[in-house]
């Protein structure tokens, strides 16, 4: 097995088990390229998805762009080898909007090949729990 596909199921693991301790319910999405990989219902019974992104080092979370949805949500999970995970949590729009200000940022075009969020960038993010549907 792949670092990448280890690192990407020990992510969304991480953040399934955070959001039940949270006291979510979560479903695994299952298939090749699933829109998102975790379906979530709050304990005030509003559904939404969300797409985990993974990293085992502090490299900038590659996130690409998808057609706009109100219940899409993205938790990127920091899973190192050794050491706590952490949890950048953002809505659809906020990665739109930072990934945008990066693009610039970094004087990229908005066609970019690559895009992502920047590892200082998501910081603003971390444990930002509340971002999530009640």
């Amino acid at each position: 097995m792949s670092r990448k596909h280890q690192t990407q199921w020990a992510a969304q693991f991480a953040v399934a088990s955070e959001l039940c301790k949270r006291g979510y319910e979560v479903a695994f999405t299952m298939g090749n390229h699933p829109e998102a990989d975790l379906m979530v219902l709050s304990q005030n019974k509003a559904a939404f998805v969300i797409d985990v992104k993974g990293l085992y080092k502090r490299n900038p979370f590659v996130i690409s762009a998808k057609a706009s949805r109100s219940d899409l949500y993205y938790v990127l999970a920091f899973v190192p080898d050794g050491g706590q995970n952490e949890f950048f949590i953002l809505s659809q729009e906020e990665v739109r909007r930072t990934s945008k200000a990066e693009l610039k940022r970094l004087r990229r075009s908005k066609d970019y090949s690559i895009p992502g969020l920047s590892w200082l960038c998501v910081q603003r993010f971390k444990d930002k729990w509340d971002t999530l549907p009640r």
